[in-house]
């Protein structure tokens, strides 16, 4: 009987200590997730050039331009990083002074643009029509300029001022263009609404991708995804 009883005490306490245990490990602190970057809009793999004529659609992969995929990710407090992937990145950037990305956006009420290339000396060292030259300068590799007070003068080219300047990477190995662009130089804060945009006179719209020597035109073949998804500045 004795046996019973010690028996049951170390049974009693075997249970006090697990149930505390069990409150003292529901007590810390779960670790928050790291979000990735979230898509805002996908386009088919095999649309580039459809434009003009379906039949071109290879010709997209070989010069960087068929864009598939668009996605948006807070860096951290102060800078928002835009992705763009397309099927197919070669080690040049597609073909470097002539392969032209633009991600046209509305950031609350005002109409933006992100614009660059993998080289992109033939608009970066000197634009008139953004208000950057004179005097020249060296845009270095992955050049991209953010726009805006962007003006449709009546079928010439559209005119944007230059608002900002940073530099992108691109990653062959997952063939995606990364834009870092500072909240700041987006006129974005926490709550703020990134949506697709439409540049009027171009018609140019989310993201598009595109021959350029120096202007770029509608009628040229090129590939455009539309952002579906609105993504908001975490607060």
């Amino acid at each position: 009987m004795k046996n019973l009883r010690v028996v049951s005490a170390l049974l009693a306490a075997g249970l006090i200590a697990g149930s505390l245990g069990a409150g003292i490990a529901d007590a810390k602190p779960k670790k928050k997730k790291k979000s990735g970057p979230i898509v805002v809009g996908t386009d088919p793999a095999d649309d580039w050039g459809s434009n003009v004529d379906p039949t071109l659609a290879p010709f997209g992969d070989a010069l960087g331009q068929e864009v598939i995929e668009a996605a948006i990710e807070q860096k951290d407090k102060k800078t928002i990083n835009f992705h763009m992937k397309v099927a197919s990145l070669p080690p040049s950037g597609g073909v470097p002074e002539f392969t032209r990305y633009v991600w046209t956006m509305m950031v609350d009420d005002e109409l933006l643009q992100l614009d660059g290339k993998f080289t992109n000396y033939s608009r970066g060292a000197c634009d008139p029509t953004a208000g950057t030259c004179p005097p020249p300068r060296d845009p270095g590799q992955g050049a991209f300029s953010v726009r805006g007070n962007c003006t449709d003068n009546g079928g010439a080219a559209v005119t944007c001022e230059e608002i900002g300047s940073v530099t992108a990477t691109f990653d062959t190995a997952t063939a995606t263009i990364v834009v870092p662009v500072p909240l700041k130089v987006l006129g974005a804060k926490p709550g703020s609404r990134i949506i697709n945009g439409l540049q009027p006179g171009s018609n140019f719209q989310g993201v598009s991708a595109m021959p350029s020597a120096f202007f770029s035109q509608g009628n040229l073949p090129f590939d455009e995804l539309i952002v579906t998804k609105a993504y908001v500045v975490p607060k």
